[in-house]
């Protein structure tokens, strides 16, 4: 099947949506987001207030109700990476202490130190990579001063990478080793490495401002054993606001992140929240309150 769909220029697309049903009151203001954001963008906001045995709008929908659908969206990411921020630069510092403690300042340059799965040759590649595309001043008086030493220190390594190489390597440490540094953030070794993918996976979607909002996540994090018991789902977004708040609650105790997500949703109360597997009266539950 060949794809015939031909270019479409903006004031024919907002014929298009009204032709489909959509309310645009102020067709000026319909042209701008469309410029601003793009049709095909915005048509992922499209999905609730469709029918879809006809694929047409449902009557009553207006273009500004899509609009503070995506804006909710977009403020949801921001408020997510800046959470996400925090995480990171934490477990960052965890693993590097660790790493330095347990097997020394080069240690993650053994292969013998990996579980035999982890591609540890595949792994210094991308670390020497990172490390000629560095513009970073520390690089380069490294270089200058010991240059006699092959590799980085864990310290210097660790801050290169990207935090899915980081998780990836935490992955396959020593099982004793990520029992401690899963230990600190008081989660089980096997939940804390799903959930570190399940993070990072989540952070791309922000990276890339791709739809937050009624996601299906492609990283499914395993739960701890209460969750599973209050019948928490791992689909969609809750489960990941669930992870940040429970990580946060140690890692940044005065950052009010919790507050801020409630805060979001009551300025966007036509959000549809279960559609995201919020629980109903979940701001009355642990860790919320």
């Amino acid at each position: 099947m060949k794809y015939g769909k031909s270019h479409l220029p903006y004031e024919d697309q907002v014929d298009l949506l009204i032709r489909r049903g959509l309310a645009c009151a102020d067709r000026a203001s319909t042209l701008f987001w469309l410029k601003r954001i793009g049709y095909y963008r915005l048509s992922a906001y499209f999905i609730p207030f469709k029918d879809p045995a006809t694929g047409n709008f449902r009557p009553g929908t207006t273009f500004e109700q899509i609009i503070d659908l995506y804006r909710f969206d977009a403020d949801l990411r921001r408020l997510v990476r800046e959470a996400l921020d925090r995480i990171e630069i934490s477990v960052r510092a965890v693993i590097t202490y660790e790493i330095g403690k347990g097997l020394g300042v080069f240690g993650y340059t053994d292969a013998a130190n990996f579980a035999a799965a982890f591609n540890h040759a595949d792994f210094m590649r991308i670390l020497k990579r990172e490390e000629g595309r560095s513009t970073e001043v520390f690089i380069g008086h490294y270089r200058t001063k010991y240059t006699s030493e092959k590799e980085l220190p864990v310290w210097m390594a660790t801050e290169l990478i990207s935090f899915g190489a980081l998780s990836k390597m935490y992955e396959h440490l020593r099982t004793g080793l990520r029992k401690k540094i899963a230990r600190e953030f008081n989660q089980p070794q096997p939940v804390f490495v799903s959930w570190l993918h399940s993070l990072t996976a989540v952070r791309n979607v922000c990276a890339h401002h791709s739809r937050l909002w009624n996601r299906e996540l492609a990283v499914k994090p395993e739960l701890p054993v209460a969750w599973k018991a209050s019948g928490i789902g791992n689909e969609r977004f809750y489960v990941i606001a669930l992870i940040i708040q429970t990580l946060l609650t140690d890692i940044a105790p005065d950052f009010p992140w919790g507050e801020r997500l409630k805060a979001l949703f009551n300025a966007h109360r036509a959000v549809n929240l279960r559609a995201m597997q919020f629980p109903v009266s979940w701001q009355t539950r642990s860790p919320w309150i």
